[in-house]
Parts: structure tokens; sequence; C-alpha cells
């Protein structure tokens, strides 16, 4: 018995020992291997996933930021067009109500016009010539003015209005025509001939 304790306290052959290591080592090496490539798949995987989620997200946000820019620039032409319209809706009204002040401006020249000579001599008459002369001080204001048009000069459509008689010359003018800037706000009523 003493020689079984012997043996069993040697130590094991340092050769098998080195296989057995060497054999453990690889095969801790192989599992290592292939725990790596599975979790570099799941990595590769995971990252995949990451990336797409990341380029959906990106595509989304550019989407809402291109939505959200066409948004806003529609809503700036939205301003600029109700801008525009609330200015000629301004505008149009004020040129209604200059037309309804000519109007008035019109029956004051007819009465001057046909006023007796004792009327005309009158103080009365003076003031409705100062009246009238304010009035077209008035519409100087806003910018309009009579249109100075004569017998003799010609026929031009864009100024003038022909309500009687055939031709390029102006015979006579039956109502004053007005500007406003460059804009004709009433064109001037004439009568026509030929010219000779």
């Amino acid at each position: 018995m003493s020689q079984n304790k012997k043996k069993n306290l040697n130590p094991k052959d340092p050769k098998k020992e080195k296989k057995d290591f060497e054999y453990h080592a690889e095969e801790i090496a192989e599992e290592v291997e292939e725990l790596f490539e599975d979790v570099s798949h799941d990595v590769e995987r995971h990252f995949k996933k990451l990336k797409e989620k990341a380029k959906r997200a990106q595509k989304d946000a550019k989407e809402y930021l291109d939505g959200w820019q066409r948004e806003r620039a529609d809503f700036a032409n939205y301003k600029k067009d109700m801008q525009k319209q609330l200015d000629r809706m301004r505008q149009t009204t004020k040129e209604e109500m200059l037309l309804q002040y000519i109007n008035f401006v019109d029956n004051m020249e007819r009465i001057m016009q046909h006023a007796y000579t004792e009327i005309k001599e009158s103080d009365w008459y003076g003031g409705i010539e100062n009246t009238h002369k304010q009035a077209l001080q008035a519409l100087k204001r806003f910018d309009v003015e009579q249109m100075a048009t004569k017998p003799g000069d010609e026929f031009n459509p864009n100024f003038h209005e022909a309500v009687d008689g055939e031709g390029d010359i102006i015979e006579e003018v039956v109502e004053v025509g007005y500007v406003m800037g460059d804009k004709v706000i009433r064109p001037a009523k004439v009568k026509v001939k030929q010219s000779q």
C-alpha cells in the first residue's frame, strides 16, 4: 500500500498535462471564436437595425422639415397675397370715393357754367368758385388731377371716351377726365371729328 500511496502522490506527467492544456485551450479558443462570431453577428444585425432606424428617422425628419418649410412658404405667400388684395381693395375703394367726389366737382362746374350773369357777379358765386378751387386742391392731395384735354387734341382711347362723332380729332370736351398718377380713373368724354 505504501507504493500505491507513492504513486498517487506523484505529480502527473508534464507532457500529458501540457497536451491536455493545449487541447482544452484549443477547445476554449474555438468556443470563444464561435461566441465572438455569434456576438459579432448579433452586434452587426443590431447595428444594421439601428442604422435603418436612423435612416428612417432622418427621412421622417427631412419630410417634416420640408413640409414645415412648404407650409411656412405657403403662409408667407398667403400673407403677401392677402396684403396685395387688401391694397387693391383700398385702392378700389379710394377710387370709388374719389369718383363720387369728382361727380360733386362736376356738378359745381355745371352750376358755374350755367349761372346767369347777375349771379356770377354776386358774392354767392364767389363762394362757389372758392369751394370749387378747394375741391380741386383736395383732389390734388390724392394725386388726382384733371386731364388737360381740349378741342383740337388728338383722340386717344386710353384717355378719352368718344360719345359722339367719328374721327381722330377732339371737337368738344363733354366731361373732363381725371387721372391719379399714371392711372386714368375717369376718361374724358369727348365729341370727335375727322382731321382735315
